[in-house]
């Protein structure tokens, strides 16, 4: 059986994988008599759900992973199995680039469910660059809609495919724009709690170029990252840096494009990647911190404090700027004033059933506690096999909640997508 990445869902035991989105799926004796759960759909991979003891896996990634980019619109289509490292090293041959995250392992599913990048503050969300897009209703309807030019019967479909197309759908072409690739300036380092204080203090203050990344694990690893785009532009940027100059053990790296960079490398051991680990993460959505920064850094310390193992860390991703302007009620990410996107991830040994349980308490208990500051959800990972799902998917749609309750049932009858 070929290799799922995500290792929880490696270790699986599948019912069975298919590689086509074809009528049997959608075919009514399918999952009624045959008592088929839900499908897991594997874009990247990443997810800890796209595969489970005793479901079935449709793993779009050997026959859904063409990537054509039109020269003269600088539009790309993609596959609904294309990796976005993939997509990336196909761009920068043409001095192109997306707004993809820290990692380059996921798949269509980061565009789907939102996006979040370095660069979102300045080119918006991965939802908000998408022209069109191709696929499959729970029901087997073929859809194909197309920016600007969608019937009004068809927008509600049209908004909820950007952000919860999981839930009713399977996608299996998507077209986007891209940007140009610029050179990137990282600023980077070690810090400790009274420097992170201070950096966030001044990111809140940001142009739309820049954008901070920390992480905490068992030290503190920021990274500063600043798109570098004309002269003018480089100035300001600069005024801004210089700020960072009184923080002794942050490096300057300048990269030729964002496709150099790699995140959290592996060399800082930050945190055990594990093949004997199984994890979970919970991503959250906030605003500007401003001035609960002092009462949220002492709550991360005490979160950190009673982490359960040296495999649990903390993160953020920065967002604001054109993703607080851009295609307001026109998509399912509703959480259009967040800043911050930080996520809580437990890692444990696959077999140990009470360290797990007392990983995934220490998630419930952290997100608990910053709750006042991101009340809100992100739905990056599908948690249908946690406890938290209900409560998760209530605070990622908020008052979409209904319309998207609504789809579902229209769409996907039977249920063979997952469930809400």
């Amino acid at each position: 059986m070929p290799e799922i990445p995500n290792i929880n869902s490696r270790d699986a035991k599948l019912k069975e994988i298919i590689y086509d989105v074809e009528d049997f799926l959608f075919n009514e004796n399918n999952s009624s008599k045959k008592g088929l759960e839900h499908l897991c759909v594997c874009s990247g991979g990443t997810t800890s759900s796209c595969a489970k003891d005793g479901f079935t896996t449709l793993d779009l990634r050997k026959n859904y992973n063409k990537i054509d980019l039109n020269i003269e619109s600088n539009l790309v289509r993609i596959g609904g199995g294309v990796i976005m490292g993939d997509l990336l090293n196909h761009l920068q041959k043409h001095n192109r680039s997306f707004p993809i995250g820290l990692s380059k392992l996921p798949g269509a599913g980061y565009i789907l469910t939102g996006g979040v990048s370095p660069l979102s503050r300045a080119y918006g969300l991965a939802i908000d660059n998408i022209e069109s897009i191709k696929g499959f209703l729970g029901n087997g309807t073929f859809i194909y809609l197309k920016k600007n030019q969608i019937n009004p019967e068809k927008q509600l479909i049209w908004e909820a495919l950007k952000g919860a197309a999981p839930f009713f759908s399977i996608i299996t072409e998507i077209e986007l724009n891209t940007i140009q690739s610029n050179p990137i300036e990282v600023i980077e380092g070690f810090v400790n709690l009274n420097e992170l204080s201070e950096i966030i203090k001044l990111s809140e203050e940001f142009p739309e170029n820049i954008s901070l990344q920390w992480i905490y694990a068992q030290k503190i690893y920021i990274y500063i990252f600043a798109e570098l785009k004309n002269n003018f532009e480089d100035k300001r940027t600069e005024e801004y840096l210089m700020l960072l100059d009184k923080f002794p053990s942050l490096e300057k790296k300048f990269f030729e494009n964002f496709n150099k960079i790699n995140f959290f490398p592996k060399e800082l051991n930050l945190y055990e990647l594990n093949a004997n680990n199984h994890s979970e993460v919970i991503s959250l959505l906030g605003e500007d911190l401003k001035n609960d920064i002092p009462i949220f850094i002492k709550c991360l310390n005490e979160i950190m404090d009673n982490k359960p193992n040296n495999s649990c860390y903390i993160a953020s991703q920065q967002l604001g700027c054109k993703t607080k302007k851009l295609n307001h009620g026109s998509s399912f990410f509703v959480h259009r004033k967040s800043t911050w996107k930080p996520w809580i991830y437990a890692s444990w040994k696959k077999n140990d059933l009470q360290e797990k349980e007392v990983a995934l308490e220490w998630i419930y208990k952290s997100w608990t506690k910053l709750k006042r500051f991101y009340p809100n959800i992100h739905l990056a990972q599908l948690h249908n096999h946690l406890n938290s799902h209900e409560e998760e998917i209530k605070l990622a749609f908020g008052n979409r909640m209904n319309e998207l309750k609504t789809l579902k049932n229209i769409f996907d009858p039977q249920g063979i997508l997952p469930p809400l």
